[in-house]
């Protein structure tokens, strides 16, 4: 089991306050040994199912506005965009975790083939009540899932696949831009059980680094895995790439 961390302000992102800490810096946390799990035939997409948890429950307390709901490609949501990148990418399962202006995110992926999951502790502002809900609503012979913050639109549908190929049982997965760990994780099933049975006051990450030594990074090409949305500048910023075109 996991010893109750250190209080901590709420943490944006899964690995902390930002996505872009040096691999070097590390943290551990006694955590149980991953669940006994029987084998699933993995290394490619070839008859693994995964699914996807897509977070946007939080409370974008450093805007005015929801910013999973602000304009990307073609002017349609961030979130919509997000979700329909796993769909492309041949997700099943992808789970919608809301919060703030529920209806209006459900309203924003209306038409695609998600779910939606309503996370009612949304406004404690931590991440991890979203992550478990979302992970209760995913079939558990799946392979594993993906968590991918709602406010990181520039995810290329090439590296959620580039992932899922690499996976193997018993192993997590993130990608890798320059010597720099990014967004989506993906969390092998193996590592669910710890993941719900962590206490309130935990972080998702919490997992991940416990269980260090079967986390993989994946070097990818392109730095969206990197590129978050937590202020209208961030956003303004990111437009100015190209990146929302």
């Amino acid at each position: 089991m996991i010893a109750p961390p250190t209080p901590r302000p709420p943490s944006r992102h899964l690995y902390g306050e930002h996505p872009t800490r040096r691999d070097g810096e590390r943290r551990h946390t006694a955590l149980a040994q991953p669940d006994e799990l029987p084998p699933v035939a993995t290394g490619g997409l070839r008859g693994v199912s995964f699914g996807a948890i897509i977070l946007a429950a939080g409370l974008s307390s450093r805007m005015v506005e929801n910013k999973v709901l602000l304009p990307w490609r073609d002017g349609k949501p961030i979130v919509r965009h997000v979700a329909s990148q796993f769909v492309e990418a041949s997700i099943e399962n992808v789970i919608v975790v809301t919060g703030r202006d529920a209806a209006k995110v459900r309203a924003a992926v209306d038409g695609l083939d998600v779910t939606c999951v309503h996370n009612s502790d949304f406004a404690t502002g931590e991440m991890l009540s979203s992550v478990k809900a979302g992970l209760r609503a995913l079939p558990a012979e799946l392979a594993g899932c993906f968590i991918q913050p709602a406010d990181m639109p520039a995810v290329p549908v090439e590296v959620i696949g580039q992932l899922a190929a690499a996976h193997e049982a018993g192993w997590n997965l993130a990608p890798r831009y320059e010597g720099r760990r990014g967004h989506p994780v993906l969390l092998d099933r193996a590592f669910w059980g710890a993941m719900l049975e962590l206490p309130a006051d935990a972080k998702p990450r919490d997992v991940i680094e416990a269980a260090r030594e079967r986390l993989r990074l994946v070097d990818v090409a392109d730095e969206g895995v990197l590129l978050d949305i937590d202020t209208r500048e961030a956003y303004e910023r990111v437009l100015r790439m190209g990146r929302g075109i």
